[in-house]
């Protein structure tokens, strides 16, 4: 069969392909060569040792990070940067708490400026567990609290905070200052799933068709000897330092997963999960393809596959959603003078912003967008991997939290469905003072995570915000408005640190007005491309430098998006085609009072608050189609139909003609809940006068036709139905059942946008109102009535 080379833009026949964004992977084929079986020789190591054949170490396990810029110890040796007068809790109280003022106990809601959703974040976090793991060395450093504080009080009062490893061989001078080391590989390889050692490779493996372990429903093996013998166990607590585990399960309930940190979270696990699974899926499709291949080629192959498609998604849809469509330059192939290698700056500042993103509760929810099980804390979900059962299972209890516990596809929808929090300095209660629910030193509680990024920085030795923008080419700020147009951030900062030359570089990067486009400011956008870059270029193996078949290329292009992995993978089918994304609207359709009649063109819709100030006019298109978009920017001008800024309720009104009457109540009262931005529909049903009689012949006039400015006769046709605006795509109205609908003419749902949700939406039969809470909009429930019958 034909080897085909897959690279990117352009072929040596062909002009260069212009480049597309998102899951429109641009892939040219090119023939090479003929060969029947993959060489097993020619894959990624799982060390990634000799990815670069000059470099062979770079971006492999027990390597320094890297520095951007120079380090900033304040001895310039190994004692932590900036001054310490303010602890990184006290910083942490004055900026970053989301506390609703009314009701300290909660937190106030943000909208993320980019519409993203929670799986920026817990995608997010599983790149990361995948780019750097710096383990404690044993050595503290306690944060103070502050006298007061809300999860202190006593004046001996701390946060827990332990050192990381350093290379032994830095940290003697200021010409040799201290470096970090990361335990595990650079490269986005799915280290997270396969290991960055041989040893942990072999014990996550069954060594029969390619297939790795997973214990019952398809999830990860536990950590006992049902799935390990004690040589693998040993081995496997050896090479990386062990499970991690601050949570109340015994070590033998939790899972096994080729990074420690894999049982950190639910959301976390279930991605672990997924990607665990997928390989186990494409090894089946390789075998069965390839009945003659040994279990070594499976596993290899199906391991390329596997990280092809998390590049896919990292490159062609994490990256555009987060930093911006044209962020990073075109590929070019591989340049063997790129080092991958994580930076400290990568590591201890840009990428924890998604910590800003963070909600407070993990929503599990089937694929009509109902709830399956009660949401879980954050607070209440580290460690516990009791809270998840196998694909198949029935649910049981968690015996930690009391909650149903479900499958991985309840969450992934969750998080589909959910609106991350704005990126800017205010983070959730459930991580800024409850994270891991910890016993503090002579306090009790929890530990802040905010006050752990400002405290790594400073032992890190990474300078203040301004020496890294300096060092990165940026300009220097010299007053705290040049950051942020937020004038209570600015005040904050201002109490904080008194200094534009004193902010902690985390901080000031999560205060920074986004660039255009982007969810983050320049620093961090920056810091991040220029590590994706290095991450992308650098990487002998990455999957548009690779070759496949035929079949693994049409493998490939079957889980090229996290949506495509998802639905593969689990019984979520429906979501939105780009996962990262969830933007929603306000749309409906005005039409006749008959059920036969269609939709009405040219009627006024207004959006208004719930004092009747309008905030956006628009007019129904064909098929008598209005929407309001945007849910997450600003209130928008009437020019684009948008105007919903926000969580909360708002009316839509019809401005009608005269002798135009509305059958339904007006105005309609629309809930944009606080758990989430919700897709959300309203129809109206409208009386229009019949037309007089044609005028005698010979005597045309405007009251026997259609003319500008007169509204059309009503068609004889089905009416149309509800449509559903999503950032990814644009409005579509379609016509197939509807059940149990009571229309004479049933609707057609089929073509709308899958993934996106009806919460709290008001849809009105006659002058009955009737509320249908998180009704999935493809799969609609039964009872669903139209309104203007």
């Amino acid at each position: 069969m034909n080897l085909s080379h897959v690279i990117l833009g352009r072929s040596n026949r062909k002009k260069a392909a212009r480049p597309i964004r998102k899951s429109k992977t641009i892939l040219k084929f090119e023939t090479l060569e003929d060969r029947l079986q993959p060489s097993v020789s020619v894959f990624r190591p799982i060390t990634e040792v000799g990815n670069n054949v000059a470099n062979p170490t770079w971006g492999v396990a027990g390597t320094d990070l890297i520095r951007l810029t120079a380090a900033a110890y304040s001895n310039g040796i190994n004692s932590p940067s900036l001054p310490q007068d303010q602890s990184a809790r006290a910083i942490s109280d004055i900026l970053n708490s989301q506390a609703d003022p009314n009701n300290t106990a909660l937190d106030s809601q943000t909208v993320n400026q980019q519409s993203l959703s929670d799986f920026v974040y817990s995608f997010g976090q599983f790149m990361d567990h995948d780019m750097d793991l710096t383990l404690d060395n044993g050595a503290s450093d306690p944060i103070a609290v502050p006298v007061g504080d809300p999860i202190g009080g006593s004046t001996d009062a701390s946060l827990a905070f332990n050192l990381s490893n350093v290379d032994p061989a830095t940290g003697t001078s200021t010409k040799n200052p201290a470096q970090d080391i990361t335990s595990i590989t650079a490269y986005l390889d799915l280290s997270q799933i396969y290991g960055s050692d041989l040893a942990t490779d072999n014990a996550l493996r069954t060594f029969s068709g390619g297939q790795m372990k997973t214990s019952t429903g398809g999830l990860p093996p536990l950590d006992n000897l049902t799935y390990f013998t004690a040589t693998q166990l040993a081995q496997i607590n050896a090479s990386v330092g062990g499970m991690a585990n601050d949570g109340p399960l015994p070590e033998s309930d939790l899972y096994v997963t080729g990074d420690t940190r894999g049982n950190e979270n639910v959301e976390l696990t279930v991605l672990q999960t997924l990607f665990l699974d997928n390989h186990n899926k494409i090894a089946s499709e390789l075998q069965k393809m390839n009945p003659t291949w040994s279990d070594e080629q499976i596993f290899q192959e199906a391991r390329k596959l596997n990280i092809a498609e998390y590049q896919a998604i990292v490159y062609n849809e994490w990256i555009p959603d987060v930093l911006g469509a044209n962020a990073l330059p075109a590929y070019k192939g591989y340049n063997p003078s790129v080092n991958p290698s994580i930076s400290n700056e990568f590591s201890t500042v840009a990428f924890r912003f998604g910590h800003s993103l963070l909600s407070g509760n993990v929503e599990r929810q089937g694929n009509d967008g109902q709830a399956v099980a009660d949401s879980v804390p954050l607070s209440e979900d580290f460690f516990d991997s009791s809270i998840l059962n196998g694909e198949g299972q029935a649910s049981t209890t968690d015996p930690v939290t009391g909650l149903a516990t479900t499958d991985i596809g309840a969450v992934l929808k969750g998080d589909a469905d959910g609106d991350a929090q704005a990126e800017d300095p205010q983070v959730i209660n459930e991580v800024r003072d409850l994270l891991f629910n910890e016993v503090i030193p002579g306090v009790g509680g929890g530990q802040d995570l905010i006050a752990l990024d400002i405290q790594r920085g400073r032992v890190n030795g990474i300078g203040s915000y301004n020496q890294v923008r300096e060092g990165l080419g940026l300009p220097a700020v010299t007053s705290f408005a040049q950051i942020t147009s937020n004038v209570t951030v600015q005040q904050e900062l201002q109490q904080a640190y008194g200094n534009v030359n004193n902010i902690d570089a985390f901080e000031g990067g999560l205060a920074e007005d986004p660039v255009p486009g982007s969810d983050v400011g320049p620093l961090f956008q920056k810091i991040m491309v220029n590590q994706f870059e290095r991450l992308r270029d650098g990487d002998r193996f990455f999957y548009l430098n690779e070759t496949f078949t035929p079949q693994e290329f049409q493998i490939f292009e079957q889980g090229n998006t996290l949506s495509k992995v998802i639905e593969n993978n689990t019984d979520i089918t429906n979501l939105q085609s780009d996962v990262f994304i969830f933007q929603a609207s306000i749309s409906g359709t005005v039409h006749g009072s008959s059920p036969n009649h269609a939709g009405v063109p040219g009627i006024t819709v207004q959006l208004e608050d719930t004092s009747g100030d309008i905030l956006a006019t628009t007019k129904t298109g064909p098929g008598g189609h209005y929407s309001f978009n945007q849910l997450s920017g600003p209130a928008a001008d009437p020019s684009n139909a948008s105007g919903v800024s926000g969580t909360g309720y708002y009316q839509i009104v019809l401005s009608l003609p005269t002798g135009v009457k509305q059958v339904t109540q007006s105005p309609a009262a629309v809930l944009i809940s606080v758990s989430g931005t919700n897709i959300t529909s309203v129809d109206f049903g409208i009386n229009i006068p019949a037309p007089p009689p044609p005028p005698p012949a010979g005597h045309g006039g405007p009251m026997g036709q259609s003319g500008p400015g007169m509204l059309p006769n009503i068609l004889q046709s089905p009416p149309a139905s509800t449509s559903v605006t999503n950032a990814s795509s644009s409005s579509i109205t379609s016509a197939a059942p509807v059940v149990k609908s009571n229309l004479s003419t049933p609707l057609d749902f089929n073509s709308l946008m899958q993934g996106t949700r009806v919460s709290n939406s008001i849809l009105e039969q006659k002058s009955e109102m009737r509320v249908y809470k998180s009704t999935q909009v493809s799969n609609l429930a039964s009872g669903l009535f139209v309104t203007g019958l």
